[in-house]
């Protein structure tokens, strides 16, 4: 993955630098490696990084896209939107794996559930 800056304005008022950035790469990459790529050539932490939007070029192997890079943890909670922040958060392995075993065993309790009303109809037909 080849990341280039194309444009990069500091903002003091927000206290923030904004990146306009170009990505050559025959797949599409993602977020997290375009933060961490983003930090390394810009000299800033990955935390402080929020991609605004990325699109792909049809027909090229190109992403075009926005990113901000924050002075500071306390700038970035007032200032950047908090959908993007959850966007660009890296997804724990913990919680995908606590989450499939529950999924597996709602189907299972749904299965039983119908079974126990099957036998409590039959019931009263014997009587």
């Amino acid at each position: 993955m080849e990341l280039q800056i194309i444009k990069d304005k500091t903002n003091p008022l927000l206290k923030r630098r904004e990146i306009s950035l170009k990505i050559i790469n025959k797949g599409t990459p993602s977020r997290i490696e375009v933060k961490n790529k983003l930090a390394a050539l810009a000299n800033s932490k990955p935390e402080l990084i929020v991609i605004e939007h990325l699109n792909t070029l049809f027909g090229k192997q190109e992403i075009v896209g926005t990113a901000s890079i924050y002075e500071s943890d306390e700038r970035l909670k007032q200032i950047a939107h908090q959908h993007l922040v959850a966007r660009d958060a890296p997804k724990a392995a913990e919680e995908n794996a606590a989450e499939a075993p529950a999924a597996v065993a709602k189907p299972e309790a749904k299965h039983e559930a119908k079974a126990e009303a099957k036998t409590e109809k039959k019931e009263p037909e014997k009587k």
